[in-house]
């Protein structure tokens, strides 16, 4: 008997503890903080937007009985699960007189605190009653009033829709790439009118006249313009030059640009060509399309993608309807940025078609015209690259890439050219096993870094590279357009080499910009030789200047003469004071490049000191 009492005692304390833990349910669970390990975190944010939603109707309902007069204005729910339908028609003050079927007017107020009280703290057999109200004011009215639902603005407002609309909108726009190459920062807002009165040299000529560069940019658009208007106190004559030849008054414009390259999906600017690259740079890096001041020309840059995932780029030189100039295109392909996945979505794929069949008439200083020898067939180059976002933080980003690139320039007037100086003078000594065209391969990462949230940021890139004989990485760049036949020329002797590409470039509270860059082959010769550039952008630092400055040279054997100015040198330069908001003192400085009768160039410079008008929007 005892056997059998001791199993029934045991099952009776387990009915027992389980009842009262079911009756229990206000008390904590002691495993909620755990709950994370099993509960699907997703279902269970759905659950609650469901919930958030039904609370906001119930709200909408009780408003509702407010102004119908079926509760006081000052009515609060204790519990906020209290369902319309648990207010009963007996709670309802007799001194509310209905008016008609749907609406009551209460005639004065008899509650003191109008709390609606949970039906737990009065037992299960009560309704919710008005807190302090007097029993003897209860009394069922004649009928319950029918509530009928109402149209508002807000009834079709669901955060789950909402939600699932944008988070579709952002999966449609792709996630952009955000890399280096498409600079530092967004584009800048707003815009600046610059101008006045000018007394220019250009050589040994004298002018007089006026200036004007207006520069704005609204949302994705940017237009800039340089509008000189000089007199010749030698000639006394208006400069037309500027005008003659090419694209003519077009060259005013000096920019009119949509959109910031590798953050949206339209990039494009036309006009001047400064620091332009074409993929990861291994054919066109630092490339610029205006080398002269008088005879600047016309390019188009362009970088268009659909997606994130799929995207073409590249850029034509020179819109000179008289010729077939410097052309680039580089198709792209991102397989895997439609993933979710870090790192390998980021994963891009290019390749690169270059060509230039210029035969631009250049004008030359007795006034007579000539054209690029070996262009004339054709130039140009093919590349394949690849590149991939390693890491990308708040606060930093590395980004690895590879490129392989080689150059087509064997043509016919190359070749002999080069074959009749090494038979007469034994050089370039490069050509002793004739003459066939380079290639080249390089690896390289990029660093960025911001610092305290964004007011110092900095790009930092190096690259390892390694070419063949009649190569030279980054071939088309700013020296490429300051003596075309002189760059391919120099193929001929180029040596096989290796070297590193460095550059840095920071800006602070995108008010001052500096950079540079370095090509350093492992070994500087005339044969493999060095570039330099170094730019600097300075926008009203104090209120009082700005400068906005670049300079590059190329060709160099050796870098004791890497900042003097000659042959090989390309700057621009343009220093303003600003005396108060509305006026300012400057000058324009350009040491550019006038072709020469024997088909040569002559370095020219053009000095411009200014004062009038400078106000920034």
């Amino acid at each position: 008997m005892k056997s059998i009492k001791l199993p029934l005692l045991l099952i009776m304390m387990f009915f027992g503890m389980f009842w009262a833990t079911a009756q229990d349910t206000d008390k904590e669970d002691p495993y909620s903080d755990y709950s994370y390990l099993w509960e699907d975190s997703k279902a269970k944010a759905k659950e609650e937007k469901r919930k958030a939603k039904e609370e906001k109707k119930r709200q909408k309902e009780l408003e509702k009985l407010r102004k119908k007069g079926l509760l006081p204005d000052s009515t609060i729910v204790k519990d906020s699960t209290i369902a319309l339908d648990s207010i009963p028609s007996d709670s309802i003050p007799s001194d509310s007189i209905a008016a008609d079927s749907s609406q009551f007017i209460q005639k004065e107020p008899v509650m003191k605190s109008h709390v609606i009280k949970d039906s737990a703290e009065l037992g299960a057999d009560h309704y919710p009653i008005f807190d302090d109200t007097p029993a003897d004011t209860l009394k069922k009215p004649v009928e319950e009033p029918v509530i009928e639902e109402e149209e508002s603005e807000d009834d079709g407002f669901d955060l789950e829709e909402l939600d699932d609309q944008a988070k579709e909108k952002k999966r449609l726009e792709g996630k952009p790439i955000n890399d280096f190459r498409g600079g530092m920062g967004g584009p800048p807002s707003g815009g600046s009118f610059n101008g006045g009165f000018t007394f220019t040299q250009i050589d040994d000529q004298y002018f007089v006249g006026l200036t004007l560069n207006p520069d704005f940019a609204i949302g994705k658009v940017g237009v800039g313009l340089n509008i000189p208007i000089l007199y010749g106190l030698d000639d006394q004559k208006i400069r037309t030059e500027i005008f003659e030849d090419g694209v003519g008054a077009a060259r005013l414009i000096t920019y009119i640009r949509y959109g910031v390259q590798k953050k949206d999906h339209v990039y494009v600017k036309v006009g001047q060509l400064d620091n332009t690259m074409v993929g990861y740079g291994g054919l066109i890096n630092n490339y610029t399309n205006t080398t002269s001041f008088e005879k600047r020309k016309l390019g188009l840059h362009y970088d268009l993608n659909w997606r994130y995932l799929i995207g073409i780029e590249g850029l034509y030189s020179d819109f000179d309807p008289g010729s077939a100039n410097l052309f680039a295109i580089r198709p792209y392909l991102r397989p895997l940025g439609w993933m979710d996945v870090p790192i390998i979505n980021t994963l891009e794929i290019g390749t690169s078609i270059v060509r230039d069949n210029d035969q631009t008439k250049i004008i030359t200083s007795d006034s007579t015209s000539t054209t690029y020898q070996f262009t004339k067939d054709g130039v140009g180059g093919f590349g394949i690259d690849a590149g991939i976002t390693l890491l990308r933080v708040p606060f930093i980003q590395i980004d690895l890439f590879a490129q392989y690139s080689k150059l087509n320039a064997s043509s016919p007037a190359l070749v002999d050219s080069l074959e009749t100086s090494y038979s007469v003078l034994g050089e370039p000594s490069a050509m002793s096993d004739g003459y066939e065209d380079g290639s080249g391969q390089s690896v390289g990462l990029n660093f960025r870094f911001n610092f305290i949230a964004n007011l110092l940021a900095t790009d930092v890139r190096i690259e390892r590279l390694s070419y063949s004989q009649h190569y030279l990485p980054q071939f088309f760049d700013a020296t490429y357009e300051i003596n075309k036949d002189a760059r391919i020329y120099s193929l001929g002797a180029a040596e096989e080499m290796s070297g590193i590409y460095g550059s840095l470039t920071g800006h602070i509270l995108q008010k001052v910009q500096l950079g540079g860059s370095l090509m350093l082959p492992d070994n500087i010769s005339e044969e493999t030789p060095a570039t330099v550039r170094v730019n600097a952008d300075i926008d009203r630092l104090g209120d009082k200047v700005s400068m906005h400055a670049s300079y590059i040279k190329g060709n160099l054997s050796t870098l004791e003469d890497a900042f003097t100015f000659d042959e090989r040198s390309l700057a621009k330069i343009r220093f303003i004071y600003h005396m108060n908001k509305f006026l300012a003192v400057g000058m324009d400085y350009f040491w550019a490049f006038t072709p020469t009768a024997d088909g040569g160039y002559k370095a020219t410079k053009y000095v411009s000191p200014y004062f009038g008008l400078s106000i920034a929007f």
